[in-house]
C-alpha cells in the first residue's frame, strides 16, 4: 500500500502535462494564438500597404526621422499626437526616389509615453505609435 501512494503524485504529474500539451495543441492548431519574435509597433488602421520607417521608441530633446514611401511628387502629411495632446501638423512631396521624409525635435515640455503618428497619402490614412522615453 505504501509504495503505491508514493506514485500517485507522479502519475498525476504526469497526467497534467498530457492534458496541457494536448490544450496548448488545440489551441494552436485553431489558430488563436501567434508566435512573434519581431517587437510589434501597434496600430490602429487597416492595412493600406504603406511603406514606412518608422522606429519604436524615441528619446527626449533628440530628433526622430520618419519616412513614407509613395511615387514621386505625391503630397504626404503627417501629424504627430505627442503624449501631452497637441497637435504637430507636417507636410511634404514625395522626391524623386518616392520618399517623403519628416525630422523633428521631441521637446521634454510634449512629455514621456505613447505619441501618435497619422499618416496620410493620396488621401488615405493610417496610425501609428511611438513611444518616447526621457532615457533609453
Amino acid at each position: 500500500m505504501m509504495r503505491l501512494t508514493h506514485n500517485i503524485p507522479k502519475f498525476l504529474a504526469v497526467l497534467f502535462v498530457i492534458a496541457l500539451v494536448f490544450f496548448i495543441a488545440q489551441i494552436v492548431s485553431r489558430g488563436n494564438i501567434t508566435f512573434s519574435k519581431q517587437p510589434v509597433t501597434p496600430t490602429v488602421a487597416p492595412e493600406t500597404g504603406f511603406v514606412l520607417d518608422i522606429p519604436q521608441k524615441a528619446l527626449m530633446k533628440n530628433y526622430v526621422v520618419v519616412s513614407a514611401q509613395t511615387t514621386s511628387g505625391t503630397t504626404c502629411e503627417l501629424l504627430y499626437v505627442p503624449p501631452s495632446g497637441e497637435v504637430q501638423k507636417m507636410d511634404t512631396v514625395a522626391t524623386d526616389n518616392g520618399f517623403c521624409t519628416w525630422k523633428w525635435k521631441i521637446e521634454e515640455s510634449q512629455g514621456k509615453g505613447n505619441g501618435r503618428l497619422i499618416f496620410t497619402i493620396n488621401g488615405v490614412s493610417e496610425t501609428h505609435f511611438i513611444e518616447i522615453r526621457s532615457s533609453f
